[in-house]
């Protein structure tokens, strides 16, 4: 079986990741008993933590995607609540002053989570490209 791309979905993951638990058991079993590490299991290892990087560095890049966007939708609620602050009376206004305050505060949270989730990315690219991964 191969190494997962960014598509697959929840099942093909699973299967990857039961798949690898199962080749460590087996390569742990062999250390336990002894037997040396083959050239082999040494790629396969090594690939094994490549293809794994590249999943967290494209998970986070899509998280923090997705971060960008929710924060550009609350700035647009908050810029709704602000216009219906105009032209609302009595308490109403100050109801939406509030709430485009709350959505504001929302988008700021969003925004650093997704400087948060592009710097992990930034950090899983420089430990996969780390000279300790290359042969």
């Amino acid at each position: 079986m191969t190494e997962g791309s960014p598509g697959d979905g929840p099942a093909t993951r699973a299967e990857l990741a039961r798949v690898r638990v199962e080749e460590l058991r087996r390569r742990r079993e062999d250390l336990h008993h002894g037997v040396a590490p083959t050239p082999e299991s040494a790629e396969r290892a090594h690939e094994s933590a490549m293809a794994a990087f590249t999943r967290a560095e494209k998970a986070h890049h899509a998280a923090a995607n997705r971060h960008l966007e929710a924060s550009r939708v609350h700035r647009q609620a908050a810029a709704a609540h602000e216009q219906a602050a105009l032209v609302a009376g009595n308490g109403d206004a100050e109801a939406h002053q509030d709430a485009a305050a709350t959505h504001r505060a929302e988008a700021e949270r969003h925004e650093a989570a997704a400087a948060d989730d592009f710097s992990r990315e930034r950090d899983d690219e420089a430990r996969a490209s780390g000279e300790h991964f290359h042969q």
